[in-house]
């Protein structure tokens, strides 16, 4: 067993971790990081599809006002291009595939007026949310009680069945779960992070950049900045804590620090003995912080074939397995990569089917938005982030009815020298990179503040 002194033990590899032991080195502070995986990243990874082509796998793109990670992009060397817009969007609806630009699909005027009001409507609630303190808004109760789905099936709310499967396939891929499952205020607490659904929804916003090599290039760099202090394959079991400390017990070290930053996703905090344990709303927030099934499938082909014949890659449909699909390819347009997405109660669904017949339906659904030359991809790959037992769920953990206005003011606040980080605890770009680098870097000057 390996004993370590330092200032501070970060719990996790990703970019809150990383972001936090980064600025916590940089003011002077010795730091171990410890991460449960044989790689850093957490949640971005680069995984070799089944003919050997590497793609990043989990968190891909940057977008506008992302200013921190592409910051870190230049601070590091790593090189970003910028994503394919030049081409049409497939939305297709039962059978029909509609073309469109920009952000109005040619789609029924009713739906497409009822479409807009309904995220306009879901915009100026969440624009009445206090940024860092949501549960502290006047209608809060209200809200907490009340699930996304369940405001998205009123009629009154949105009128026509088409504006409704458009926004219920789009919250499934936001949440990875059945929108009803999700409080209305926890959908909304995403929505005030980026300044409206707008921005989430509108790749020409949230997807205007990838990174050369992928982002877990730059999770490499920033680690490889901090050299020896970064353990993999050392899992946390136990963090005692007391006014003096902590102690993080790992298989194969113990590390005493006088502060700790836990960055890990919440299903895996759960897994770790605390000594003493944490106060309720702390261990009640963790149980109820929920990551949704989501699985990423990538076709890669010789080249975008796509763009030959004007469509960007992008796809909407709500009634297929891929519901929808963004071009990932390399900046020189070779290969070409259409990166899709099942999520919600039907990547759990299509997780139990065997492996081909997994292809199948994914081809088969991209054949369907992109023409015949999709069913023959070069290289294929499919990446089941509930499988993962790092993860053990999607991008980020969505927020069940009560329990924002229950446990909320528990999501950042530290408990003694525990400190907490990572995108879902993030206020602005919360659920993205972005946002976990943020919440990395809040934490620790919580730390530095905390002397």
């Amino acid at each position: 067993m390996d004993h370590h002194d330092t200032d501070v033990c970060v719990v996790g590899a990703g970019f809150a971790g990383l972001a936090a032991a980064r600025m916590l080195a940089g003011e002077g502070r010795e730091v171990i990081v410890v991460e449960a995986r044989d790689r850093v990243g957490g949640r971005v990874w680069n995984r070799a599809a089944e003919g050997g082509t590497v793609l990043s796998v989990g968190g891909s793109w940057l977008g506008v006002g992302q200013d921190r990670m592409f910051a870190l992009c230049r601070e590091h060397d790593v090189e970003v291009y910028e994503q394919y817009f030049d081409g049409d969007t497939v939305l297709r609806l039962g059978d029909t595939n509609h073309r469109y630009r920009g952000m109005i699909p040619r789609i029924n005027p009713a739906a497409l007026a009822s479409l807009g009001v309904a995220l306009k409507r879901l915009d100026r609630m969440a624009a009445q949310l206090p940024l860092d303190a949501p549960w502290e808004a006047r209608h809060a109760a209200r809200l907490d009680r009340q699930t996304l789905g369940g405001w998205l099936s009123d009629p009154t709310h949105v009128p026509t069945a088409t504006a409704r499967s458009m926004l219920d396939v789009t919250m499934k891929l936001l949440f990875c779960v059945d929108p009803a499952e999700v409080s209305l205020l926890s959908a909304l607490v995403l929505a005030r992070g980026g300044d409206g659904f707008e921005y989430y929804t509108d790749t020409a916003k949230t997807e205007t950049h990838l990174v050369v090599g992928g982002v877990p290039a730059l999770a490499d760099r920033m680690a490889a900045a901090l050299g020896e202090r970064v353990l993999l394959e050392q899992p946390v079991r136990r963090i005692r804590h007391d006014t003096d400390g902590v102690e993080v017990t790992t298989p194969a070290a113990i590390i005493r620090a006088r502060h700790v930053v836990v960055t890990a996703p919440a299903p895996l905090v759960t897994q770790i003995e605390f000594d003493p344990m944490l106060p309720a709303g702390h261990s009640h927030l963790l149980r109820r912080m929920v990551p949704g099934s989501m699985i990423r499938v990538q076709a890669v082909y010789e080249r975008p074939f796509w763009r030959d014949d004007g469509l960007v890659g992008e796809a909407i449909a709500p009634d297929l397995p891929v519901a929808v699909t963004i071009d990932q390819s390399d900046p020189t347009g070779a290969p070409g990569v259409i990166s899709g997405y099942v999520f919600g109660p039907a990547a759990v669904e299509h997780a139990a089917l065997p492996a081909a017949d997994r292809r199948r339906r994914c081809l088969d659904a991209l054949v369907a938005c992109f023409g015949p030359r999709a069913a023959e991809p070069v290289d294929y790959v499919e990446t089941d982030w509930a499988a993962e037992r790092w993860s053990l769920g999607a991008m980020i953990a969505h927020f069940p009815p009560g329990t924002l206005t229950s446990y909320g003011p528990a999501l950042r606040a530290p408990v003694g020298r525990i400190h907490w980080a990572g995108s879902e605890r993030a206020t602005a770009m919360h659920g993205l990179m972005e946002g976990a680098v943020r919440s990395g870097e809040r934490a620790a000057a919580e730390v530095l503040a905390a002397g």
